[in-house]
């Protein structure tokens, strides 16, 4: 018997908050620096996003497990939580190119979703159950993946 395993790009599901990101992104930017307020994102996983943005080349600096510095040639910011179960807020610290700053920012996003995937993927490959066998793998044109199973 074959079953199949599909695995969603993430990225689709982060387009519309890149779009509200850059609208907040704008936002905060026209505040003075000591009034502007958090901007929210959907990046939970530290070790994930210290990933992301170290290879994105950003210098990053992790104060703990909740408070993230990084730093860009066009800014630098925080990313922020209250606790590991909250995703992090964008605190902008200091922009000295708001477009290309929200250019890296979105470039940041796709590029989470992307590691988010390749993670997913690896682990669901290293804990099959025995009785379950990868018959076929298929990267559609969606970026998405299709992974067929074989189960004894």
């Amino acid at each position: 018997m074959s079953l199949s395993l599909l695995l969603l790009p993430i990225a689709f599901s982060l387009i519309e908050t890149a779009t509200i990101v850059t609208d907040d992104i704008i936002k905060a930017c026209k505040q003075p620096a000591n009034s502007r307020q958090p901007i929210p994102s959907r990046f939970r996983d530290n070790n994930m996003l210290k990933k992301t943005l170290e290879e994105h080349g950003a210098d990053v600096e992790e104060v703990n497990k909740n408070h993230i510095k990084a730093r860009f040639a066009d800014g630098s910011l925080s990313y922020i939580r209250n606790n590991p179960q909250e995703a992090f807020s964008i605190d902008l610290t200091t922009v000295e190119c708001i477009d290309a700053l929200i250019e890296e920012l979105e470039q940041i996003a796709t590029e989470y979703a992307s590691n988010v995937q390749s993670y997913t993927y690896e682990r669901v490959k290293e804990n099959l159950p025995e009785e379950m066998t990868i018959e076929k793998e298929e990267v559609l044109d969606d970026n998405s993946i299709l992974i067929t199973l074989t189960v004894d």
